[in-house]
Parts: structure tokens; C-alpha cells; sequence
């Protein structure tokens, strides 16, 4: 009979040809969540002539009058909307190249 060894015991079960897992090195996190787009994006609506004279942020998003909220602010918007997107179709990545990166 075959009998497990304690130190066998306490590992997960790995498939067959797989690395040790280290716990001394943290895991990376996928550089292709739209996050850093998201803050910018944030960062310039809360900048923006718009948010300083009183308005919603939702009426700052939704507004396309680059003199009121900036152009750099509505340029955000869509490669935000766009990263979003490029989440959800995989496809597209191979066509362009990841965007979030």
C-alpha cells in the first residue's frame, strides 16, 4: 500500500508538471482591469469647470461640451468606455492590442 506522507497531506493537489506555488511572492494583479483609466478619468471630471460650478457628477459624465467638463475628460470617457469593452471581447485584443496596459 501506498501511504501519503505528511508534508504531502498539507499541499493542494496540483496537475502533474505544475510549479510549487511560493507564499513568500505575492501574485500579480492583471493590468487589464481599466482601473488606472477609471482614477484618471475621475481625477479630471472632479478637476472639471463642471463639478467646481455645482453640477451631479452623473451630469458631468453625460456631458460632451468639452468646454464645460475639458477634452481631456471626454477623450478619458471613451478610452475608458473602450477598455470596457475590450473586457468583454476578448477578440478585439488580438485585432489591437490590450489598451488597458
Amino acid at each position: 500500500r501506498l501511504q501519503a506522507s505528511k508534508k504531502d497531506a498539507e499541499k493542494p493537489w496540483m496537475p502533474p508538471g505544475s510549479l510549487d506555488i511560493d507564499p513568500s511572492k505575492p501574485h500579480r494583479k492583471p493590468s487589464n482591469s481599466c482601473k488606472r483609466i477609471h482614477n484618471d478619468m475621475l481625477k479630471c471630471y472632479e478637476k472639471s469647470r463642471c463639478y467646481k460650478d455645482g453640477a451631479s457628477f452623473e451630469e458631468c459624465l453625460n456631458s460632451n461640451d468639452a468646454d464645460y467638463v475639458g477634452s481631456e475628460c471626454v477623450w478619458l470617457r471613451k478610452g475608458y468606455a473602450q477598455c470596457r469593452r475590450d473586457l468583454l471581447n476578448r477578440n478585439r485584443i488580438w485585432q489591437r492590442g490590450n489598451r488597458a496596459a
